[in-house]
């Protein structure tokens, strides 16, 4: 009876599962030479740092990267929305900036 009542406190622990996502429109992907990738999208109007690709950053690898922008271009080429999903608190009008901002869990496309 202790474990049932340990799981649901752990599973009513809003902090435990916070997270926040983005449904945006893309409106520019840079791409520099010492390969950060920076995205200006709708949920911040600024630009967001989400990966390298010349080297990993947070945890995101250099092949995430490149399909990462790929979509992303595809997205914005095509007139369509991207979802960008963040682990921990926070909003898409809150996101840091440039290099300060967090990792994306992923991004995708949305219909």
């Amino acid at each position: 009876m202790k474990w049932a009542a340990f799981f649901m406190a752990l599973a009513s622990s809003s902090s435990l599962y916070a997270s926040f996502h983005c449904e945006v429109t893309v409106n520019r992907v840079l791409v520099y030479g010492n390969g950060d990738i920076n995205v200006l999208h709708s949920g911040r109007n600024d630009f967001t740092y989400i990966c390298n690709s010349k080297g990993t950053w947070k945890g995101i690898d250099t092949v995430t990267c490149a399909l990462w922008v790929s979509m992303l271009q595809s997205t914005q080429n095509n007139s369509k929305k991207a979802i960008f999903y963040y682990p921990g608190e926070g909003s898409c009008s809150t996101l840091p900036t440039y290099g300060n901002a967090p990792a994306p869990a992923y991004i995708g496309t949305v219909k």
